[in-house]
């Protein structure tokens, strides 16, 4: 594929940056002579990230979810970075929450949006300045199941879906600026934020009373199973279409990447009861009466 030039110069702020797909990616940007941003909660783990990858990384202590934070990481990064400005900017923190949505603290819910919309907008309002400098380019890490919703999964396609249309939105309203804005929406890939949902969840219906519980435990049961054999695909086959996003001179709008992925994202163009009873067939679940 046709990249832009990568100069040593051109800098980037990733957010999430000590997770699966985004240490990937801090990995491969170095290797590519970018200097990186890493945006991180913990600055000790920034530190090892900094440590394990290059020492031009340059970890940037941000909460996505405190305004106050995310302005703070933004005017460190305008600092360092000058007239220069950023290059990209990948929106990769978040977090998936899983179980019934009848059964889901409101808590828990509210965090998801908190994590995957709202902290998404107030991290890209904050450095587009530092992307119009440089032409940059705003790369949102979603999911298919912001296409296709997934039983069960409500919340996180919830959130996903409205992040399908901010980048819609921002992406006619960033064009006169040649600011280009890419979705990339992963199937499922081998990182461990699906093993801290699952424990999430499973911590979460420990509170739930055994009644209602009951309601969902044998769908829920068959649907674990389900999953637990469903290919994974490497991070790589994300980074590599962040890089694409990032450095291609004719970038896509979404990028549909990993096992699966094509197959879930056409499910969502199919009649609504045909979508229902595939998922309801594939995923072993069945009416309840009573």
């Amino acid at each position: 594929m046709a990249q832009r030039n990568v100069k040593r110069t051109m800098s980037v702020f990733i957010t999430g940056a000590t997770g699966g797909i985004g240490s990937a990616c801090v990995k491969q940007f170095t290797q590519m002579g970018v200097r990186v941003f890493a945006g991180v909660r913990d600055t000790k783990r920034g530190e090892r990230l900094r440590a394990s990858t290059s020492s031009s990384v340059i970890p940037v202590q941000i909460d996505i979810t405190d305004l106050a934070s995310v302005q703070s990481a933004f005017e460190e990064v305008a600092t360092m970075t000058g007239n220069e400005g950023l290059a990209g900017l990948i929106n990769n923190a978040g977090c998936i929450v899983q179980g019934p949505l009848e059964l889901l603290p409101m808590e828990q819910i509210k965090q998801q949006f908190e994590l995957n919309v709202f902290g998404q907008i107030a991290v890209t309002q904050a450095f587009l300045p530092l992307l119009r400098k440089n032409g940059g380019r705003v790369i949102n890490i979603g999911a298919v199941t912001g296409k296709t919703a997934l039983p069960f999964f409500g919340a996180l396609s919830a959130s996903k879906h409205a992040m399908e249309a901010i980048t819609d939105a921002l992406r006619v309203e960033l064009k006169p600026w040649n600011i280009h804005v890419a979705m990339i929406e992963p199937g499922a890939i081998e990182t461990a934020i699906h093993e801290k949902a699952h424990d999430s969840s499973a911590r979460s219906l420990q509170e739930v009373t055994s009644d209602r519980l009951a309601l969902y435990q044998d769908a829920i049961t068959k649907l674990e199973s389900v999953i637990a054999k469903q290919p994974l695909s490497p991070t790589e086959v994300v980074v590599n279409a962040i890089i694409h996003a990032l450095t291609s001179p004719k970038p896509r709008t979404r990028y549909a990447v990993g096992k699966g992925a094509r197959m879930i994202i056409t499910l969502s163009r199919f009649p609504d009861k045909l979508r229902d009873n595939l998922l309801i067939s594939n995923l072993g679940l069945r009416k309840t009466h009573g």
